[in-house]
C-alpha cells in the first residue's frame, strides 16, 4: 500500500500539473517546455541505465517510487511524459487536458485502492481497481465539462470508459501512453458524431 501511495503521488502531480498547463498556457509554450523536459529526463534515464555506479544511486534515492523491473529500463514517468506529449500534440485541447486528467487521476486511484481493498483478482491487477478508475475518471470528465463546459458530458463519459479500459487491459505497452492516447482517440471519434 505504501509503495503505490509513493508511485502514485507523483504521478498525479506531474499528470495534474500537465493538464492544467495545457488549460491555461499558450499550446506551443506547454509543448515546448514539456518537450524539453522528456529531452533531459530521457537523457538522465539512459544515464542511469547504462553506468552501472550511476544506477546504483538512482536507485538508492527513487527506489520507493519504482517497481521492481524499472531498475533496468525506463521508468513510468518516462512513458507519462512520452504519452501526455503525443496526446497534446495530436487532440484538441480540451479532450487532451480531458485524458491527461484521466491518466493522472484514474489510473493511480486504481492502483492504490486495488491494492488497498482489491479481492477479485484479474490478472495481476483487481475488479475493484477498475471500477474506481471508471468512477473516478467519471467524475473527473463531469468535473471538467462543469468547469469548462467542454468537452460534451457524452463524450468525457466515453472517454472515462476508455481510459478505464485501456488501465485493465494487460497490453504490452505501458498503459501510462495507452490510456490518454486512447481515451482521447475515443473521445475525438465521438465528438465528430455529437
Amino acid at each position: 500500500m505504501r509503495h503505490a501511495l509513493l508511485r502514485g503521488v507523483p504521478h498525479v502531480i506531474l499528470g495534474v500539473a500537465l493538464a492544467i498547463a495545457l488549460f491555461i498556457f499558450p499550446r506551443v509554450a506547454v509543448l515546448a517546455a514539456v518537450g524539453t523536459v522528456i529531452v533531459v529526463f530521457l537523457a538522465l534515464e539512459m544515464v542511469r541505465l547504462y553506468i552501472p555506479s550511476l544506477r546504483g544511486w538512482f536507485s538508492f534515492w527513487f527506489i520507493p517510487f519504482m517497481r521492481k523491473p524499472e531498475e533496468n529500463r525506463l521508468t513510468g514517468a518516462s512513458y507519462l511524459l512520452i504519452g501526455c506529449l503525443i496526446t497534446m500534440l495530436v487532440f484538441p485541447r480540451d479532450i487532451a487536458g480531458t485524458a491527461i486528467f484521466f491518466l493522472a487521476l484514474g489510473d493511480p486511484a486504481a492502483t492504490v485502492f486495488g491494492v488497498w481493498k482489491g479481492r477479485i483478482k484479474l490478472g495481476d491487477k483487481t475488479f475493484e481497481g477498475h471500477l474506481t478508475c471508471l468512477f473516478i475518471c467519471l467524475l473527473t470528465g463531469a468535473v471538467i465539462f462543469l468547469v469548462r463546459g467542454a468537452p460534451p458530458l457524452a463524450v468525457a463519459v466515453v472517454g472515462a470508459a476508455f481510459a478505464t479500459l485501456f488501465q485493465a487491459l494487460p497490453l504490452r505497452l505501458n498503459d501510462n501512453l495507452t490510456i490518454p492516447i486512447g481515451s482521447a482517440a475515443a473521445m475525438l471519434g465521438v465528438n465528430m458524431l455529437v
